[in-house]
């Protein structure tokens, strides 16, 4: 598998990627090629895409975390007192997992934003089906430390979600770096 910085050509197929297997908001290659930010793909032999990472500077915390204002005030003093980053998206195909492309990701991601961010913020979401948030391991194996466990964390958000086989009720594991 090949790291890459994100290249517009693949835009099409990380939109396909995210929508399969991450359930939020429905992507486009227009939604991908404009979201900015540090970007990663691991494309396999074939040229096809088969992981994802991105993350971006923190501009408005609010408008990152609309929601649990109280139970996130102690991340809010954490991340604004310097420039930090949001790990948007991390995702690998279920069929091509435990080949190190994931750990792969992060760690190109890391050289990339760490330079830059005091703090790396990720919200791992933690699926009704399983209990379990399937990346966390990858993080911290890197050096993120858990920092709030937020239960139901995505029922506001209104995400049809296929662990809940609807409305999510997922709960959330956030990390800091």
């Amino acid at each position: 598998m090949n790291i890459y910085p994100y290249e517009k050509k693949y835009a099409v197929q990380i939109a396909a990627l995210l929508n399969d297997f991450l359930p939020f908001e429905p992507e486009t290659a227009k939604t991908v090629d404009q979201a900015g930010g540090i970007r990663y793909v691991s494309v396999n032999e074939h040229d096809e895409v088969v992981g994802y990472i991105a993350g971006y500077e923190i501009q408005d915390f609010n408008k990152e975390f609309p929601y649990f204002h109280e139970e996130l005030q102690s991340l809010k003093e954490l991340v604004t007192t310097g420039i930090s980053y949001y790990t948007s998206h991390f995702v690998v195909h279920p069929n091509e997992r435990k080949k190190g492309i994931g750990t792969n990701l992060v760690r190109a991601y890391l050289e990339a934003a760490q330079p830059i961010a005091k703090t790396i913020v990720t919200v791992g979401w933690v699926q009704s089906d399983t209990n379990c948030w399937a990346a966390e391991r990858q993080f911290a194996a890197q050096g993120f430390e858990p920092f709030v466990y937020m239960p139901r964390y995505f029922e506001p958000y209104n995400v049809d979600c296929p662990s809940c086989k609807g409305l999510c009720y997922c709960d959330a594991h956030i990390f800091v770096k």
